[in-house]
């Protein structure tokens, strides 16, 4: 697992090679909004539809008229997005983890960060599922018997599936990308928005049943 050091390491580099980009030049093709006050300039990217300010000259991650830190990995991810968007259009084609660069290798790491999470919260419950999922903004999908798309980053949708199971076949769950995924991010982040996708919800579902 890697530490804080490495998080913060993550994070320097990419700050480093955003120094270097107008970030003006960034807004069109990662769907962020570019603001300058005569002073600063930043851009502000939805992140699960909330809005995260990335900064310039000095690189820092916040949140937008939210109260609170962004976590390392979140900023990572954002980092990353911000950094390598290519700006492509969704193609609306689904993929797994498993069909994303390298994603074979990762795959049991990716099954126990958001796979086992998602099926072990819902997999027993799927009105539940989708009750929560319409809190935090999922648009129901007809895939499955129960799921739902967030949109992450603008280009970086992530759609939950959830299947019942019967009396031959256990419930299972699954996570899909656009087939664009590995365009916008590296395969190690793909796996940790995946994952962040879900603890939302983990969380969200643990407020609902107090």
């Amino acid at each position: 697992m890697p530490r804080v050091d490495d998080y913060k390491a993550a994070i320097a580099l990419a700050a480093a090679e955003l120094k270097k980009i107008n970030p003006k030049r960034l807004a069109p093709r990662t769907g962020s909004e570019y603001f300058f006050d005569g002073e600063k300039e930043w851009l502000v990217a939805p992140y699960f539809g909330q809005g995260r300010r990335i900064s310039w000259p000095e690189i820092t991650v916040t949140k937008e008229n939210e109260e609170g830190e962004v976590s390392l990995t979140e900023q990572i991810l954002i980092l990353h997005y911000i950094l390598r968007c290519t700006g492509e259009p969704l193609s609306e084609i689904n993929i797994d983890f498993r069909q994303v660069p390298e994603g074979s290798f990762y795959w049991s790491a990716f099954v126990a960060r958001a796979k086992k999470p998602l099926l072990e919260t819902f997999g027993q419950d799927l009105d539940f599922y989708m009750k929560v999922a319409r809190r935090l903004g999922g648009q129901p999908v007809a895939v499955g018997d129960a799921g739902a798309r967030f949109l992450a980053f603008p280009l970086a949708p992530v759609t939950h599936v959830l299947w019942r199971g019967d009396e031959e076949f256990p419930p299972d769950a699954n996570i899909l990308f656009d087939e664009t995924i590995s365009r916008q991010l590296p395969t190690e982040d793909i796996a940790a928005l995946a994952g962040a996708s879900v603890y939302r919800l983990m969380a969200a579902a643990r407020q609902m049943r107090r």
